[in-house]
């Protein structure tokens, strides 16, 4: 588990900004250089906001919330042109002025004299080799990660599709639940393995599981899903489970979900498959939280493990 404090997660939860207290799982020493702004939850959404005790108190573990870096909501700017159809009247001053390149450049990227005469529909190129090798290499870069994107959110659809949806009667009890106030929560071993790394107050946010990559990551209780993606820096893929009003439950690392935002899920079901993204070892890193605020696991759970 690391010591890594992140800043915000702003994730749109049923349609609520809802801000969640779990800090990020790095190496002890590493600081965060995230920047991020605190927001608390919306007392609609049913999710706990951070324990502000806490953080007044300078507890860096109960302060230090989750964080989403936005830079992909960015507007991109048009990149400039890598060739140019002559028109009618062009001329080669012409062209280079309005591609703001000289004329010597523009003869020598497309081996023209001086002399030369240009032709209507006539292709010419108008950014140097380099930049149009790096411009194909960045094509060529963004079209495999929108195939493997594309790939990995096929094979979450069809492992989703394949769990059986839960009965009328367990998705009411289960939100009658997560809307209520609980002084306490019971709860399951996520997974089958062993504790790697133990809970320390301020230091760390939660346990670290160990198992081999695939292992199940299974719900700690009955709830209801209120994130499930990659979106969080240093978690990799991760789930947070609410389980009532007082109690949320993180499950990082894993290598595939198997849920999706807004699932009920039941106590002891497959939600993940272990793994190790942005962790240095296979494991799942294990969080409970109340009323925002990181506590140890283990006096929730079986005894007699780890």
């Amino acid at each position: 588990m690391r010591k890594r404090f992140d800043r915000t997660l702003l994730a749109s939860l049923a349609g609520a900004w809802v801000a969640l207290a779990v800090s990020g799982c790095a190496n002890v020493g590493q600081p965060n250089a995230q920047n991020g702004a605190a927001t608390s939850a919306n007392a609609a959404s049913g999710v706990p906001a951070a324990n502000a005790t806490g953080a007044a108190s300078g507890d860096p573990a109960a302060a230090a919330p989750l964080s989403i870096d936005a830079s992909d909501n960015a507007p991109l700017k048009k990149a400039p042109p890598l060739v140019y159809r002559v028109r009618r009247g062009d001329t080669l001053a012409r062209v280079a002025q309005h591609h703001h390149i000289s004329v010597k450049q523009l003869q020598a990227w497309n081996g023209l004299k001086a002399s030369a005469r240009l032709k209507p529909g006539q292709v010419l190129h108008v950014a140097s080799p380099e930049t149009v090798r790096a411009a194909k290499a960045a094509a060529q870069s963004a079209a495999q990660r929108a195939s493997q994107a594309t790939a990995q959110t096929s094979a979450q659809a069809s492992t989703q599709s394949a769990a059986p949806a839960p009965d009328a009667t367990a998705v009411r009890e289960v939100t009658q639940e997560t809307r209520r106030h609980a002084s306490s929560v019971t709860l399951a071993w996520p997974a089958a393995g062993s504790v790697v790394e133990a809970f320390q107050p301020g230091e760390t946010r939660g346990i670290e599981i160990g198992g081999n990559a695939g292992d199940p990551v299974r719900a700690a209780a009955d709830g209801k899903v209120m994130y499930a993606g990659t979106g969080l820096n240093s978690y990799g893929s991760l789930i947070i489970v609410q389980h009532n009003k007082d109690f949320l439950t993180a499950y990082s690392h894993n290598r595939k979900l198997m849920v999706k935002m807004g699932d009920i899920v039941r106590k002891g079901q497959q939600i993940a498959e272990m793994g190790d993204e942005n962790n240095s070892r296979v494991s799942v890193g294990f969080e409970v939280r109340r009323d925002g605020k990181p506590v140890d696991p283990l006096p929730y759970l079986p005894q007699g493990r780890g």
